[in-house]
């Protein structure tokens, strides 16, 4: 599906949601962890490119490895301001209701900041439910 320049990209599809952070996770030592554990520049490209490949499988559009980057930079950072509000170290600049913590943010939460999930575990366990809708806020 091509597109015309200027032109916006879809939002990402909860199936594409899906398959981002299944294909982030399991490599995200390699493309995040302490410097010992991480790969090279080079590499990490290699990795972003296979991500973005599996996520076009789903035929919804043609996302490149910039797209997936960055959409999953967004997601990472998203979820430790929720964790840090369900924590209650965020500011206090009135960021409204707070909202329950979802299995797949648990997940997520897990392998990017262990230091919080283990706080968050001992203090809300997830009670199931539809987590699309809150990643793609």
């Amino acid at each position: 599906m091509a597109r015309v320049s200027g032109e916006r990209a879809p939002a990402f599809t909860a199936e594409e949601l899906e398959k981002l952070i299944d294909g982030v996770l399991p490599q995200y030592m390699l493309l995040y962890g302490p410097p010992d554990k991480q790969v090279n520049a080079h590499q990490k490209k290699h990795i972003w490119r296979a991500i973005a490949k599996d996520v076009r499988t789903l035929g919804v559009y043609h996302r490149r490895s910039t797209h997936c980057r960055k959409r999953w930079e967004y997601i990472r950072r998203w979820n430790k301001k929720m964790a840090e509000a369900q924590l209650g170290m965020a500011s206090q600049r009135g960021r409204g209701a707070r909202r329950t913590m979802t299995p797949l943010m648990f997940r997520i939460l897990a392998v990017a900041y262990p230091e919080m999930d283990g706080c968050l575990r001992a203090s809300q366990q997830p009670q199931g439910g539809e987590y699309t809708l809150i990643l793609l806020i």
